[in-house]
């Protein structure tokens, strides 16, 4: 009589756990999601590049998700994607049903004691990113006498800029940890379209904060008719176009100065970056994984992409957000402490 309570006491508690998982990873996310709307919250207004490419994901990715609920896009902006960051995690249903897409930055707003931050992004639930900053460069008028990164070291160069944003904050840095000499000319509130008429007209030299797929794309003349040099890459990766032009991480004086610059420069590997918040069952998390890697390969969201973005597709998967989380959050606080004044908001 005993065994036999014993074997049934095994056997009960076997169902309640092992069976229980294999529903949740087996037919948990498509019950779940069939007939479901998920909302893909955007940190920004409608019509801008981060509302644009949320609009084209969710064509492709509803069908890539077990069930194949319909996904509305509902904009939330404000601080630069800040607002909807605390939302989702904080506030919205813990579900799978909320998915944010957010800006770069706030990958270590909480780090870097950005004000507001009430998140903690190594908790979040990452899907991966659909794209990244590109290559971001400084690049300068032929005519303004800095030719090369060395000749920036010794003669002044005149930078358009925003205000204090990574318009200018790219300057400070490599000002502060490369020697160069750069000189800020802020008040450009038009954004790329007038600091590039400053820079055609000969107000000033160059800029530091854009990248060199957006300056092949939008002014094709400046290079082609060499108008402009590319003298320094920001960025994690050597962009093969750009054999002879140095990169700043590789011009670091210090180990702490290449970790400032990791911090700086790693977030933009991932600038559209999507997620649902801390305790979405894992096995729902794990589906929805897949489904963003497989929109990411999808034909017709890489066409209706590519066609909108000049950086295009460049796809991260959430192992490579995790690791760079990890990896910048360790770094000794006078890194971190000195690396906050150079990242733009």
């Amino acid at each position: 009589m005993f065994r036999l309570f014993a074997s049934a006491l095994m056997l009960s508690v076997l169902c309640a756990n092992t069976p229980v998982a294999a529903q949740q990873s087996a037919g948990d996310s498509a019950d779940f999601f069939r007939g479901k709307t998920i909302s893909l919250v955007v940190g920004y207004s409608p019509g801008g590049g981060f509302d644009q490419a949320a609009r084209i994901l969710a064509k492709s990715f509803g069908r890539a998700i077990p069930g194949n609920p319909s996904i509305i896009v509902r904009n939330m902006p404000g601080a630069g994607s800040l607002v909807a960051a605390n939302y989702v995690n904080n506030t919205a249903p813990r579900d799978g049903t909320v998915i944010a897409v957010l800006n770069d930055q706030m990958l270590i707003a909480p780090l870097l004691k950005t004000e507001g931050a009430l998140f903690d992004p190594r908790k979040i639930g990452w899907l991966g990113a659909s794209g990244s900053r590109g290559t971001t460069v400084i690049f300068l008028r032929a005519d303004s006498g800095v030719s090369t990164f060395e000749e920036s070291q010794h003669k002044p160069a005149l930078i358009a800029a925003t205000g204090p944003d990574a318009t200018s904050s790219y300057a400070l840095l490599a000002n502060e940890l490369l020697g160069m000499k750069l000189q800020l000319v802020m008040g450009y509130r038009g954004g790329s379209s007038e600091m590039n008429l400053a820079i055609a007209r000969g107000e000033v030299h160059g800029r530091v904060s854009w990248d060199y797929e957006s300056l092949k794309h939008y002014q094709p003349d400046w290079l082609a008719n060499k108008m402009v040099n590319v003298i320094v890459q920001l960025g994690m990766k050597p962009n093969p176009e750009l054999p002879n032009v140095p990169m700043a991480i590789n011009l670091a004086k210090s180990e702490e100065d290449r970790q400032i610059m990791e911090i700086v420069f790693g977030a933009g590997q991932f600038l559209r970056n999507y997620s649902v918040p801390a305790g979405v069952p894992e096995a729902r998390l794990a589906e929805l994984r897949a489904a963003f890697a497989k929109t990411m390969a999808d034909p017709e969201f890489r066409h209706d992409t590519e066609a909108t973005t000049p950086q295009g597709v460049d796809y991260s998967p959430p192992e490579k957000i995790d690791a760079f989380l990890d990896r910048v959050y360790s770094f000794p606080p006078r890194v971190i402490e000195r690396a906050a004044k150079f990242v733009g908001q």
